[in-house]
Order: structure tokens, then sequence, then C-alpha cells
């Protein structure tokens, strides 16, 4: 029954990544992850011990996420339909696979249209360079993108939610968010993001 009782939230929040993807009036927690990030980064990415920093910095971002997490369940716990709305609405947040197929399809739809309206859509899913793109070329970045966020945005978090429940899927949001902020081999981050990288 309990298992029965934790799944209803998952399949409410499938449908609703279904229905409406990801809306852009809705605010998203990974804005406040990164908004987490960006201040960390700014006030420890100087001077000595920059690895040192940058590694504390994510293990207490990932725990802290977990843990506030946890926390918020436990509050709203006894409410039944409040435990309900805020285990859908987490879950919701976790979830990206509608708007990235909605994006990938956009790709394709441009590139039928005129290559450097394909190359315009693809530049905004990619981050490598789309101004000699072919037409073919366009559409394999779109797929190679849609598999590589498919994994980040559905499954990862899912396999999260089956070991640890929420608190582990909005971890791994964090993690992903850390990844993609500061896990860079540039000058600025080769340092301070390797923990976050890794």
């Amino acid at each position: 029954m309990d298992f029965i009782i934790s799944i209803i939230p998952l399949l409410v929040a499938w449908l609703l990544d279904i229905l409406l993807g990801d809306p852009q009036w809705l605010s998203h927690p990974v804005i406040w992850f990164g908004k987490a990030i960006s201040l960390c980064e700014h006030q420890f990415n100087k001077r000595n011990w920059r690895r040192l920093k940058g590694g504390l910095t994510a293990i207490l971002l990932i725990v802290a996420t977990y843990l506030i997490t946890w926390r918020l369940l436990r509050v709203v716990s006894p409410f039944l339909w409040l435990d309900f709305v805020v285990r859908t609405i987490l879950i919701f947040y976790c979830l990206a696979g509608t708007t990235l197929i909605r994006e990938v399809r956009m790709v394709f739809s441009a590139v039928d249209r005129s290559l450097e309206e394909g190359r315009r859509q693809v530049g905004r899913i990619v981050g490598r360079d789309t101004a000699n793109l072919s037409a073919q070329e366009i559409r394999t970045a779109g797929l190679e993108t849609l598999a590589e966020n498919l994994s980040d945005g559905v499954i990862a978090p899912l396999f999260w939610f089956a070991l640890l429940g929420i608190p582990g899927m909005m971890a791994y949001k964090m993690v992903n968010t850390l990844d993609s902020m500061i896990g860079y081999k540039s000058e600025r981050y080769r340092q301070f993001g390797m923990v976050a990288a890794r």
C-alpha cells in the first residue's frame, strides 16, 4: 500500500510533464540552485585551495539540497493533501522529457523550412558552433542532445527516485546543475569545478 501511495505523485507529475512541459512562468528550483552555485563560486573560486573549496562547495550544496527536501517532506507529511501536492510538484520539477522532445521537434521543423533557421534553432539546445552544419548534421545534433538530455532529464531522476526517493531526485538535480555551471576544463573552473564535474 505504501508503494502505491508513493507512486501516485510520480504518475501525476509525469502526466503534468506531458501536458505542461517546463512552463516559463513557473519558478524552477534549478534557478535557485544556479543562484546558490553562482554565489559560492564568486565567494570561493579565488586564490589558494580552489580545488578543495570547489569540492566542499559541491558536497555541501548536494547534501543541503537532500536534507532540505527531506525536511520539507517530513513537515508536510501529516497533511495528506499538502503532502501529495508537494511531492507531485517536486517530482514534476525533476522531470524534463516533454520540453526536450518539443525542442528537438522544433529543430526538425526549422531545418525543413530552411538551413539557416535550422542552425538557429539547434543552436538553442547545443553548445557547439552551428554556423556551418549541414541539414543532416543539424538533425544529428538534435538527436544527440535528445539522447544525452533524456538521461539527465528523465532516466537519471527516476533512478535516484527509486534509490533515495524525492530527496535523491532533488540532490541529483543539484549535481546536474553544478556540472553544467562549473564542470568545465576552462582556466576559471578547472580546479574549482573538478569535483562537480566528476
